[in-house]
């Protein structure tokens, strides 16, 4: 009887088992019908990606008249595939270039940033077609891409390259006549943002146009005896002109040269001159704003003078019947001799403010640093009440003998040479001939050189082009050389060209 009962209660809980593990399993395992569902709901998955990125993908659906041309060239086009009835625009792929500069006297380097530019927008035919011209935007040259969009987005895009033009005015003139080479779709990467120039294969300089965007202005000075000569451009890298051009990955654009013939006599400004300064690009080096006390005006009757030329300084509000002291901020050191450099101060002297707390105190430049401009603080009983800039540019000083045979040593002193990393030096050429360059920091803005006279009878220039003396970021080489396109390309300060000239004599 107690067998029995066991039994009984052992089959009751079998059953209980075998009900549970069915239970669990019809619970946890999907049927057949499941199983295609899920399968048929991931192909499905599959085939909406496919087809989103099928609309993602761009056509080639842009017909160009031309694959390549110049700054302003007019340029036909056709569009296929698109929505009919439905407007239309083409964008360009823009590039802009500027010069990095830091703590207002650190040259770091270059950078680039790319965006999109609507150049021209019309309306699809009942076709999907749409026909147009599009002018070829002034910026940078080289590869560059076109899209066609429509409802805000890139549907079709196309390669077009804008080819470097060069122009040259004027195309002859005396010994010491201003040439002026001109440039269009200049290139923003490596192998194509620096042109360097030769003047009969001698080796001048080179021009660029980072923040000008591809445009770009060179200037040299005619040289040499009576005839035609050759003025080459390449571009390059690490400062020299790549020469079988033709063999590298940019061989199938064209390079410059032209012919400048040099006639009889000199040009009227053969004598030895400083240019006015430039504009700096992007406005130069970033500087802190003069610092007044509430109530009290400074100004300054120049801006920019040389070395000993005198100016005045007048301040307003000051603590009455004071004395005043003006102090000229500056710097001093080299970055070559390992001792470091730093701020240091000069005393330009005192004045007393009258009764309404007024003074005007006139001063000779302080013979020091050209280049960015100088701090100076108007000071009463050591507290600074006032500021205002001063910046000292280049100077001629002396440049003897003026004339005599070949092999006569010409010594030359410029005052208001710079110690930023991009206008503490200059860069000599004679007949265009670059020689080498000089440093002005260390000597504190004096420049005093030599240079032998050279060549046939008759008058030979000699220039001094700013450049950049070093840069943080290697990858864009362009220091130790003339920067012939100073005028309107050249970062920091706006050093300003420096011409002389010297009269071979038999």
């Amino acid at each position: 009887m107690n067998y029995r009962k066991t039994y009984t209660l052992f089959t009751a809980f079998l059953l209980i088992l075998l009900l549970a593990a069915c239970t669990e399993k019809e619970g946890t395992e999907p049927t057949n019908d499941k199983i295609e569902s899920a399968s048929a709901k991931k192909e499905q998955q599959n085939s909406n990606q496919a087809v989103e990125q099928q609309q993602d993908k761009m056509k080639n659906n842009i017909t160009l008249a031309v694959e390549k041309g110049f700054v302003g060239d007019e340029i036909e086009f056709t569009i296929d595939e698109l929505q009919p009835n439905e407007s239309a625009q083409l964008i360009w792929n823009r590039v802009e270039g500027e010069y990095i500069v830091e703590d207002s006297y650190r040259f770091i380097g270059l950078n680039f940033t790319e965006k999109d530019e609507i150049i021209v927008e019309g309306m699809v035919d009942a076709q999907g077609n749409w026909s147009s011209t599009f002018t070829v935007p002034e910026g940078f040259g080289g590869k560059s891409t076109i899209w066609v969009a429509q409802g805000g987005k890139k549907i079709g895009q196309v390669g077009f390259s804008v080819e470097t033009k060069f122009t040259m005015e004027p195309e002859s003139g005396p010994v010491g006549t201003e040439i002026t080479i001109k440039a269009t779709g200049i290139g923003w990467s490596t192998y194509q943002r620096n042109w360097m120039l030769t003047y009969d294969n001698k080796y001048t300089g080179f021009m660029s146009a980072i923040s000008t965007n591809g445009t770009g202005e060179a200037k040299i000075r005619a040289a040499g005896p009576i005839g035609k000569k050759m003025i080459s451009l390449r571009t390059g890298f690490i400062g020299s002109g790549y020469l079988n051009y033709a063999q590298g990955p940019f061989g199938d654009r064209d390079v410059p040269d032209m012919i400048f013939e040099v006639t009889e006599g000199v040009a009227a400004n053969i004598n030895n001159y400083v240019e006015p300064a430039p504009v700096a690009a992007h406005g130069g080096a970033k500087q802190a704003s003069a610092v007044n006390k509430n109530g009290v005006e400074v100004t300054i009757n120049k801006n920019e003078a040389i070395v000993g030329e005198e100016v005045s300084i007048t301040a307003t509000g000051l603590p009455k019947d004071k004395d005043v002291q003006f102090i000229f901020n500056t710097m001093r050191g080299s970055r070559v001799s390992g001792t470091g450099y730093g701020k240091e101060i000069v005393d330009l002297g005192k004045g007393k403010s009258d009764s309404n707390g007024h003074i005007t105190y006139n001063f000779a430049v302080p013979d020091d640093l050209g280049g960015i401009p100088h701090l100076i603080d108007i000071q009463v009983e050591g507290e600074s009440y006032g500021q205002t800039y001063l910046r000292i540019l280049p100077s001629i000083v002396s440049f003897e003998p003026k004339s005599g045979p070949v092999g006569t040593k010409i010594k030359v002193t410029i005052k208001g040479g710079g110690w930023t990393e991009f206008d503490n030096a200059y860069y000599l050429t004679y007949d265009n001939a670059y020689i080498g360059y000089m440093c002005a920091f260390n000597s504190m803005g004096d420049l005093t050189f030599d240079v032998y006279a050279t060549g046939e009878t008759g008058h030979h220039i000699i220039d001094m082009y700013p450049g950049i003396y070093v840069q943080e970021d290697e990858g864009y080489d362009m220091t130790i050389l003339p920067q012939l396109s100073y005028v309107n390309d050249h970062p920091g300060s706006a050093m300003p060209a420096i011409r002389m000239s010297f009269l071979v004599t038999e």
